[in-house]
């Protein structure tokens, strides 16, 4: 995409950068940020108790660059972090970027093009993740191509699957600041995935949405106490996540349009996570899943042409009506997975 000059009044564009033990990272993500082509930013960065330099890399930096604002709080993990920046946000526009990563120097003018020239509520970009050590970049596949349209608007329900197309991530979305604010949100404190019911529910609200199909940011791969790492294998913190979004989607209003796109999104999320699961661990959340989750996500409700996916639903006709001595195993895993929570409260 050939950037073209903006109209003369550029308007704000607020940065929301969560930061937590990122000294090692700090200053090549705020070189990306202070040299882009876009000048009028305000660069929110928060400080969530780091414990080792990363709050003087951000003083340092703030006292020679006036745009960018330095928020120091006791740590309490991504979502009340990103919580803090967003009451601090006074632009037009706002996105969020992780602290590790780096940003291509054009993004932002391209976003605020692209979101002036169609009145976008979120414009959705690219991203491929970077490894430091090797040098290589491969794609994220934030965004399924084949079904999601480039260069046009649309809304969320104009795509079936929708939250299985677009993924959930934070750091690749462009927001108009005042349809956010006009909906209240705010990432809800479930311990991890806390970027899946913030994301969908912002883009499922969104009236114009624009997909633009460059990539403009680099995601560092996942860093030993980075503000991602928080999925292990206790899968409570994705249901407590799925559940918000649902509960999200109801409060919104939004639940006649996108419901069958989240019962598909949970059943497709619960496939997901039994699959990485180590194997006791998957047994019980097999059982699990057969004892009470998917009745939570009304997935038996429906009948098999509700669903977009075959081996989704393959894996659901697997775990819900499984032979006796997988029944017996799940089962069994998921009475003691109960027993040792209950020992370790």
């Amino acid at each position: 995409m050939t950037v073209d000059k903006i109209v003369d009044s550029k308007p704000l564009v607020s940065i929301v950068v969560p930061v937590y033990n990122s000294e090692r990272y700090l200053d090549t993500l705020l070189d990306s940020l202070q040299g882009q082509t876009y000048r009028e930013l305000e660069i929110i960065c928060v400080n969530d108790g780091s414990r080792d330099g990363s709050l003087e890399i951000l003083r340092r930096r703030s006292g020679s660059d006036s745009r960018i604002v330095v928020i120091d709080k006791e740590n309490s993990g991504a979502a009340s972090t990103r919580n803090v920046g967003i009451g601090h946000v006074s632009g037009t526009y706002m996105c969020f970027v992780d602290s590790d990563d780096r940003v291509v120097p054009t993004a932002i003018e391209q976003l605020v093009q692209v979101a002036l020239e169609h009145d976008t509520d979120a414009v959705i970009f690219d991203m491929d993740n970077f490894d430091d050590e090797t040098g290589e970049t491969s794609p994220t596949n934030a965004v399924v191509k084949e079904f999601v349209p480039a260069g046009v608007v649309f809304r969320s329900s104009d795509i079936d699957n929708f939250y299985k197309r677009v993924v959930g991530f934070t750091v690749n979305k462009l927001y108009r600041t005042e349809y956010l604010k006009a909906i209240s949100l705010r990432f809800p404190m479930v311990g991890a995935h806390e970027d899946m019911p913030f994301t969908y529910i912002a883009l499922s609200a969104a009236e114009r949405l624009y997909y633009l199909d460059e990539t403009l940011y680099y995601y560092r791969r996942a860093r030993e106490g980075s503000l991602s790492d928080g999925t292990n294998d206790d899968y409570r913190y994705m249901l407590d996540a799925l559940l918000s979004f649902r509960d999200g989607l109801k409060e919104h209003g939004l639940w006649q349009e996108c419901g069958r796109n989240f019962v598909n999104y949970a059943l497709h999320m619960c496939h997901w996570k039994y699959t990485v699961l180590g194997r006791r661990n998957r047994w019980a959340f097999g059982g699990d899943c057969r004892a009470r989750v998917f009745e939570l996500f009304d997935i038996p409700c429906h009948e098999r042409k509700f669903f977009f996916d075959e081996d989704d639903y393959a894996f659901f006709g697997h775990v819900a009506h499984p032979s006796l001595v997988y029944r017996m195993v799940t089962w069994g895993s998921f009475a003691l997975l109960r027993l040792q929570r209950a020992c370790s409260r």
